[in-house]
């Protein structure tokens, strides 16, 4: 019998599975939740496996039992991958946070207050960049624009715009201190691992450890690759074992 028939049975729920963005529909095989509990307790059945780049669920099943049709067991022994799917490569980790996280981030250590706000075109003196300011993060003196012009904005330069809320129309400027992509730009600092606040007037120092958008989804990809997988002596006990829960009346 075929892996994929003996869920024939079993009720539908969503899943997101591989890469995909998109959920699919798969059989509800926690509701055998017990018998999945007793494999993941017993020491003797299980073994730890680390997902590597570019593993798809159907080669890492070929690779361990000989038969790609088991790859559901995956699913089945890690709460993480039905929740999260399977973990990208490194290709797919990049094309992700890019569409992720599009815009460009201008760091200040001057005081912004009230100035530049979300929803302010602005532009770069020195290099004629033009965009939105669709986001500001004023701990760590952070403003995101939303390109309309331009590549990009130069550290460094002076960014303005004309203030027609004020009286007399002033010109409003502020000087940059860096310049780049969302997803290369800070999320946060750490000291030993530990998320620490930062005085954006002076920066962050020496010590502390920059966080990135990409280093956090890395990070969370990585977690996925963790996964315990059935010991290749047992699989066949195990697929058999779900075959009569399967058959047998009421199932």
């Amino acid at each position: 019998m075929a892996a994929g028939n003996y869920f024939k049975n079993f009720e539908f729920t969503k899943y997101k599975f591989g890469d995909n963005t998109n959920q699919d529909m798969f059989n509800n095989i926690t509701q055998y939740v017990s018998l999945i509990d007793q494999i993941k307790n017993n020491i003797a059945f299980i073994n730890k496996y680390q997902i590597l780049s570019g593993d798809r669920p159907d080669t890492v099943a070929h690779k361990l039992y000989g038969n790609m049709d088991y790859y559901w067991t995956f699913y089945l022994m890690n709460d993480h991958l039905r929740l999260s799917g399977w973990p990208l490569n490194n290709d797919e980790i990049l094309d992700q946070v890019k569409s992720k996280y599009p815009n460009r981030v201008l760091t200040t250590t001057s005081e912004i207050g009230a100035l530049f706000p979300v929803g302010q075109v602005i532009e770069g003196q020195s290099s004629s960049a033009i965009g939105e300011i669709v986001k500001r993060n004023l701990d760590l003196g952070q403003l995101f624009v939303k390109l309309t012009q331009g590549t990009k904005f130069t550290a460094g330069e002076t960014i303005s715009y004309v203030d027609t809320s004020a009286t007399g129309s002033p010109t409003r400027t502020l000087s940059i201190t860096g310049e780049t992509e969302q997803y290369n730009a800070v999320h946060h600092y750490e000291d030993n691992g530990v998320q620490v606040d930062i005085d954006p007037f002076s920066g962050p120092g020496v010590s502390l450890t920059p966080i990135t958008y990409r280093d956090r989804l890395e990070s969370r990809n990585d977690k996925l690759r963790e996964i315990i997988v059935i010991d290749p002596g047992n699989i066949l006990q195990v697929v058999s074992e779900f075959q009569k829960f399967l058959t047998q009346p009421n199932s």
